[in-house]
């Protein structure tokens, strides 16, 4: 296990579990600060669902910028354990839920869930990122007309055949891209 700390916010400096051995990378230093630098109007009073969340360090650090409500949604119980710590650690118990769900495995977002405004989807960099696209493609009704930031890598990348994707900006850190649009229709 390591740890990594929350970058600002009410939680700034904060220490949270980034779980060993589950293939959990959570974003780091200059891509993670700028992200929330671009986001930084956005969050206050938003509901948040970090997908694929790992250690939770993207809807964590959404709650420490004024985020009202964060959905988890990770598929891994250890991992979705170490989750609940972070949450605990962060004292975010009452505006936090972890959602153990599949994300390949779902036909559809639980239903009892708030409708989002930022959506960070942020799969294992061996996933094909196309086919995730068409994946949460499938959860436009929940997913509305949210802002989704989609973390992805670099040589992963193809702007063209994603039609249902309305893309806003592309930013690129190192062997990562930072993705921002909306699911059309």
């Amino acid at each position: 296990m390591g740890y990594i700390h929350i970058i600002g916010g009410e939680k700034r400096g904060r220490k949270i579990v980034v779980p060993g051995g589950c293939g959990v990378r959570p974003i780091q230093g200059v891509a993670r600060k700028a992200l929330f630098e671009i986001l930084r109007d956005k969050l206050p009073e938003s509901i948040v669902y970090d997908i694929f969340a790992g250690s939770g360090s993207l809807g964590l650090e959404a709650l420490s910028r004024g985020a009202r409500r964060a959905y988890f949604f990770e598929s891994n119980p250890r991992v979705c354990q170490v989750l609940r710590r972070n949450i605990t650690l962060c004292g975010y118990e009452d505006r936090a839920r972890v959602v153990r769900w599949d994300f390949w495995q779902a036909r559809k977002l639980p239903q009892d869930l708030e409708r989002p405004d930022v959506v960070f989807l942020d799969p294992p960099f061996a996933y094909d990122i196309s086919q995730v696209m068409e994946k949460l493609y499938n959860f436009r009704v929940v997913i509305g007309d949210a802002l989704v930031v989609i973390r992805c890598s670099r040589k992963e990348w193809r702007e063209e055949g994603v039609s249902f994707f309305e893309v806003q900006d592309v930013r690129r850190y190192g062997k990562s891209v930072l993705v921002f649009g909306r699911l059309k229709g």
